[in-house]
């Protein structure tokens, strides 16, 4: 018969005065809860346990209403760490580092051995919203089986699930090193971008830099905490010297500032913004080109500028300008470099504002800050991890909700099917995530399920000035065979520019992309983004249960006399 113990207030009390969870009673049985267990092999585990405590939650990990997975470095682990980050205890590191290394280090809900060893990215984030991976080194000079799995690529896992009674413990012979910087904490933590990091500080940057989470007001007087990331071009200030620039001053002069930096027009503020993108942009992101393409535009945080990617001849490149057959190239080594909401690159050159010829534009219509936040948002609740763009062993249709997604403008009439009325479509994969079924340009789709009269309104990415033929690229299905034979009338929309067409008319009834002409050519007085609106006037989008759009991306084509 299994013995109970109930570990009252006042034992909870000698731990923690301010833990959170001190009030809680927990049930354990013939086992221990995970920081109890700990407790039990103090000889080996103290330096943690110690931690624990001072980030205050060494209770909350033994509750008995839930379940945890713990990640635990052993002493000589710990002792390492503080010894690399220069500190004798951990208090010298601040209660908020201690809270963000303890929550980086514990998953809620159980991970047991057998899944764990599946491997690759596990499906469950951990308590700071992170996803752990787990790996196999298969070097010669190594054991091999369990004795070579490694969480990270940095932790030697010692121990495997052990168990608890509220979930499992593993044992690690390294501590994870935890993103807790932010770009703009990365930025100011090194010596050698401090001109940039001025500039960044002068012209307001480094707060939004700093922001991780930001809470957005809907209509209804609720909030949506939205998920944000940035790409940062760094410079140097070995590369700022190599064009004369050896301080703030000498910048705001080379770009021809005024004084009043945190003006959006001030030029020193647009050369900080030109520098920056509302996304996390990997190399694998930046040169990736669609088919026959070798140049991407991206647009930037300062108005109305983007920046190009080219890779020529295997050399990867930003903003190359074809009169001088030159351009600025990434540090080696200084690229990728992680951050809690972003990532940074290191550029050879100081990179001022720089306006390309006009090019080919591919844009995923789901390509929104906020579509990533909440894709990845129902990913986590359905312990898939991030999917924003990533194709999984099964569809998943997501319905978009106004107080969550802004990025959009809709009106919904209504309609007979079960499809979202406007949501994000996770594509399928049968190769292990290489292609996806529909083979869907960046693996997803908005679905637009609206009704007769129903429309959605977007923006669009920055376009250079100049002429341009304009594609849509859109997904058909089995069950969208009703409306192939001539096609489901849609009027469309770029500004004040319209015109009517016939969504797939000239497709097939099976599943694939499909493309068709929205306008022979319009043109763009200035670089500037634009409106994209899409009116179902189609009265079967109100009648017929299988209606929907989905719509892939829209590709700019420059149209050069």
């Amino acid at each position: 018969m299994k013995k109970y113990l109930l570990i009252s207030m006042v034992f909870l009390l000698v731990f923690s005065c301010e833990d959170p969870y001190e009030n809680e009673n927990f049930v354990v049985y013939d086992l221990y809860p995970a920081a109890t267990y700990l407790e039990t092999r103090e000889d080996e585990f103290s330096q943690w346990i110690e931690i624990l405590k001072y980030a205050d939650l060494y209770n909350a990990v033994n509750q008995a209403s839930k379940t945890f997975t713990l990640f635990v470095p052993d002493n000589d682990a710990v002792d390492a760490f503080l010894s690399e980050k220069g500190v004798d205890n951990i208090a010298d590191l601040g209660v908020s580092y201690a809270k963000a290394l303890v929550q980086y280090h514990i998953i809620e809900g159980e991970v047991p051995q057998k899944e764990f060893l599946i491997g690759g990215k596990l499906t469950k984030a951990t308590i700071s919203g992170d996803y752990l991976s787990v790996s196999f080194d298969d070097n010669e000079n190594t054991e091999g089986g369990l004795n070579s799995v490694y969480v990270n690529e940095e932790a030697l896992v010692n121990e495997f699930a052990n168990e608890v009674t509220n979930g499992f413990v593993y044992a690690l012979d390294d501590v994870l090193t935890p993103l807790v910087e932010t770009v703009y904490d990365r930025i100011n933590e090194n010596s050698q971008y401090s001109i940039f990091k001025e500039a960044v500080e002068a012209t307001g940057w480094d707060e939004i830099l700093s922001t991780v989470y930001d809470t957005v007001q809907n209509e209804f007087g609720g909030t949506t905490v939205v998920k944000r990331n940035y790409t940062a071009f760094v410079v140097s200030n070995a590369t700022f010297g190599a064009d004369g620039i050896a301080s703030l001053s000498d910048l705001a002069s080379k770009v021809g500032a005024s004084s009043d930096y945190e003006s959006p027009e001030n030029m020193l503020n647009q050369y900080v913004a030109y520098h920056l993108l509302s996304s996390t942009r990997y190399i694998e992101d930046l040169y990736s080109f669609s088919d026959g393409d070798s140049t991407a535009i991206w647009s930037t945080r300062a108005s109305k500028q983007v920046i190009s990617t080219h890779n020529f001849w295997g050399t990867n490149y930003v903003n190359y300008d074809e009169a001088t057959s030159s351009g600025i190239e990434l540090v080696p080594g200084k690229t990728d470099m992680p951050a809690r909401n972003g990532i940074l690159h290191e550029v050879d050159h100081y990179m001022p504002v720089f306006a390309p010829n006009p090019m080919t534009i591919i844009w995923d219509v789901c390509d929104f800050d906020d579509v990533a936040s909440f894709v990845n948002a129902y990913g986590a609740e359905n312990e898939l991890g991030d999917i924003y763009q990533i194709p999984q062993s099964g569809e998943h249709w997501i319905q978009f909700t106004t107080d969550a997604i802004k990025s959009y403008s809709w009106k919904e009439n209504s309609t007979a099917g079960w499809y979202p009325p406007l949501g994000y479509l996770v594509t399928k994969t049968n190769d292990g995530g290489k292609t996806n079924t529909y083979k869907a340009y960046k693996n997803d789709m908005l679905v637009v399920n609206l009704g007769y009269l129903g429309h959605v309104t977007m923006q669009t990415p920055v376009l250079l000035q100049g002429r341009y033929k304009v594609e849509l690229f859109y997904a058909s299905a089995g069950s969208l065979a009703p409306f192939v034979s001539g096609g489901s009338l849609c009027k469309v929309s770029l500004d004040a520019t319209e015109n009517e067409v016939y969504v797939y008319d000239g497709a097939k009834a099976s599943v694939g992309i499909y493309g068709m002409t929205l306008f022979n050519e319009i043109e763009f007085d200035e670089t500037d983004a634009h409106q994209f609106k899409v009116v179902l006037l189609d009265a079967r989008a109100t009648t017929h249960s299988a209606y929907r759009l989905q719509l892939d991306y829209l590709k700019f084509t420059p149209i050069n006399d």
